[in-house]
């Protein structure tokens, strides 16, 4: 047991200082005033090295940690790739260690030793620093979708090449900070929320997602200056925002006692059994000042059939078909407009059915009562006879029906008869005539 323990233990090592070894070689940027940012680019650019930024060159060094004391030699090339590289001296070895003092940036360097080759790149931020004076907003009209901003300033792009003389940027990443309104569907209410977004680099106009409230855009960065804890900001002060949201909720009344009634409670979809009674109500951001539901019988919207201006709409939907509605909403000047989505009410073909026999008094909650099945009948009256024509009932809502009594007392088993006449929410109307048998012995 004590040789495979020894065994195991001298094969850890052994694999320790194996992979010690495999990783010693460590490249290290300091000096320039500030630490040096590093980078790690994508592995098609052959820089395996790393890209570097140094604040300035001002006693700037690039230190390469080799695998043994052999010798490390050192080249640098330009755009045009490694295979134009051209020998670097002034390079210091002092056993594992080889140390270049930096003379020259914006270029790449290759480390060599024991026939491995090593890339990186080192950028001189002094060369292309961020320079933040101000910031506005454009005077443009429209701005709908998205707002402009002006940046007064400079910073050129941070260019580095690979090693095939590939042209790549690393991203100075300004941000973009400013308030706007957005939707929380369980308070029902729009909630200034703080918005960011990245400019990769710098330009003098920037396009950012208008905001749905005045607001101040705070311009910041980059990603260098953060870094050492110099981040430049400018702000545009105070913007009317002319960019609006609408959101509209749908809510459908349910007829909950009507058991007779089909589909009277639909729950994928709104509409069902005519009349359909839904409220709409309309939610909107600052800058809207007017509204207006559009109801169409096309999917587009290319048709409309009617149009309201309420907040609040309670609408009574009757006809067969569907019928799509939408808010629509718009600024001031009517450059801006927003939508909400469209909502489908569906309302069903309908149907109306009578039963010929029930049986009241004998079996309580069971066939007790006579009640017609219906689904969007938008108009019902019915009139119930004994056989000498005598009106034992009038019902004028399918939901309601006959317990069978006339003056409070059930009438005597035996044949009656019904005569309906109804509407459908198509426009047609049903005329219904038939007979009624009550199915009870005599008191």
């Amino acid at each position: 047991m004590i040789r495979i323990d020894m065994y195991r233990f001298l094969l850890f090592l052994t694999a320790l200082f194996t992979f010690g070894g495999l990783c010693a070689q460590q490249i290290t940027v300091t000096g320039g005033g500030k630490p040096a940012y590093s980078y790690t680019p994508e592995a098609s650019t052959g820089l395996n090295g790393g890209v570097f930024v140094v604040y300035s060159l001002d006693q700037a060094t690039v230190e390469f940690s080799g695998a043994d004391d052999s010798l490390i030699s050192w080249s640098k090339f330009g755009p045009s790739g490694a295979a134009t590289s051209t020998p670097v001296t002034g390079a210091v070895q002092n056993g594992y260690l080889s140390t270049l003092t930096l003379t020259e940036a914006d270029c790449g360097y290759i480390i060599e030793q024991n026939g491995r080759s090593y890339y990186l790149w080192i950028i001189d931020y002094s060369q292309a620093p961020l320079v933040l004076n101000g910031a506005s907003v454009s005077n443009d009209s429209g701005q709908c979708e998205l707002t402009t901003l002006l940046l007064d300033g400079s910073g050129s792009r941070l260019n580095y090449y690979s090693i095939n003389g590939a042209p790549k940027v690393l991203n100075r990443e300004l941000s973009v900070s400013y308030m706007s309104l957005v939707w929380n569907a369980e308070a029902l209410t729009y909630v200034q929320t703080a918005q960011s977004e990245t400019i990769d680099n710098f330009t003098s106009t920037v396009q950012v997602t208008a905001p749905l409230c005045n607001t101040d855009f705070v311009i910041s960065g980059d990603q260098l200056l953060n870094y050492w804890g110099m981040e430049q900001t400018v702000s545009t002060g105070e913007y009317v925002t002319t960019a609006i949201g609408v959101t509209a909720v749908a809510e459908q009344s349910y007829r909950e006692d009507a058991l007779n009634e089909d589909d009277r409670h639909p729950t994928e979809y709104l509409g069902g059994s005519a009349p359909a009674e839904i409220e709409f109500q309309a939610y909107t951001t600052d800058a809207v000042t007017h509204i207006e539901w559009e109801f169409s019988d096309k999917e587009d919207f290319s048709t409309t059939i009617a149009r309201y201006n309420d907040q609040t709409l309670r609408y009574t939907f009757r006809d067969e078909g569907v019928t799509y509605v939408r808010l629509v909403g718009s600024n001031s000047t009517a450059e801006c407009q927003a939508y909400s989505e469209t909502f489908t009410v569906n309302i069903g073909e309908p149907r109306l059915e009578a039963p010929n026999a029930f049986s009241p008094g004998t079996s309580p909650g069971v066939n007790d009562e006579w009640k017609v099945a219906y689904k969007s009948i938008v108009s019902f009256k019915c009139w119930i006879f004994n056989k000498w024509g005598v009106q034992m009932c009038y019902l004028d809502n399918p939901e309601n029906g006959w317990d069978g009594k006339y003056h409070g007392k059930y009438v005597d088993p035996g044949v009656y008869y019904y005569v309906i006449e109804a509407k459908g929410s198509n426009g047609q109307k049903i005329k219904l005539k038939g007979h009624i048998n009550i199915m009870r012995s005599k008191d």
